[in-house]
């Protein structure tokens, strides 16, 4: 019986077929891929919420291409939490719904302007139930996010006394 490691015609096509192989797969997402292009005015783009989003971080990442947007939470009281808005970018309106829920019929609350950043106080008595809608108007341009509201709460395991730089020695 023959070694069919010594057939000239097997080994080539052992060698050419992974090289075939990436010269199709790289064609293939060039020629399929979305090419990025510029927000067009008037027209409503998704935000992708951060990993912070999920967990009781005390605040939300909101990005799209070179739009980032701070989300962060400050309870009030045990019902009403208070929303600040930090981006470098020039807003023209920012909303805000709570979804309690999933009722969906919560009307949205208008953000207030004032200095550098965006605030609101809105309620929030079950933030693991509820879910937060964000619209956000950048240069005639809208873009929106739908998100757990569980990052409102600021938890960790960590005492604050554990990070407190003591300075006595």
């Amino acid at each position: 019986m023959a070694n069919p490691l010594k057939n000239k015609h097997l080994i080539t096509a052992m060698l050419v077929a992974p090289v075939l192989a990436l010269i199709a797969y790289f064609a293939t997402d060039h020629l399929v891929a979305e090419r990025p292009h510029l927000a067009k005015a008037g027209d409503v783009y998704p935000l992708a919420a951060g990993s912070n989003c999920r967990y009781q971080s005390g605040s939300c990442t909101l990005k799209n291409a070179d739009v980032k947007l701070q989300l962060n939470a400050q309870r009030l009281s045990s019902e009403k939490v208070s929303l600040t808005l930090a981006t470098d970018l020039p807003l023209q309106t920012a909303l805000v719904a709570v979804d309690l829920k999933g009722s969906g019929d919560t009307a949205p609350v208008a953000m207030t302007h004032t200095g550098e950043l965006w605030e609101v106080a809105v309620d929030v008595p079950q933030p693991e139930s509820s879910r937060l809608r964000f619209v956000a108007v950048i240069d005639n341009v809208n873009y929106f996010v739908e998100t757990e509201a569980v990052f409102v709460d600021y938890e960790t395991s960590f005492s604050r006394e554990n990070f407190t730089h003591n300075n006595d020695n």
